[in-house]
């Protein structure tokens, strides 16, 4: 039969266990968690996974931006790639955009030239 010291020393084993369980709060705080061999359910753990791909699929992907000038109409453009992939995710203004008006403004010179 457990003693009152023994039953003190479980109730203070499961509210430090629940205590450590509320701290945390992503993935990385579970597995760690998880590693210096804190038992949680696999509901708890279930919860903090699908919170913590909720939190990443709102971010979005990681991204970088490239500025640079175009050339032909002196236009500043900008492009934001997915830095994972590579991928062009949006380009301001578009280069085929400024290419068409500079060949407008290259035909645009040249009617002029000839007429003058």
């Amino acid at each position: 039969m457990p003693s009152a010291s023994q039953g003190d020393a479980q109730t203070d084993n499961k509210s430090d266990r629940e205590t450590a369980v509320k701290q945390i709060q992503t993935g990385k705080e579970l597995r760690t968690a998880e590693r210096e061999g804190l038992k949680m359910s696999i509901g708890e753990a279930q919860l903090i996974k699908a919170i913590d791909r909720a939190i990443k699929a709102l971010e979005g992907p990681s991204t970088r931006c490239e500025m640079k000038m175009h050339e032909a109409t002196k236009t500043i453009t900008i492009k934001v790639f997915n830095q994972d992939t590579g991928e062009l995710i949006r380009e301001i203004p578009p280069e085929k955009t400024l290419d068409l008006v500079a060949k407008m403004m290259e035909f645009a010179g040249i009617l002029i030239d000839e007429r003058v």
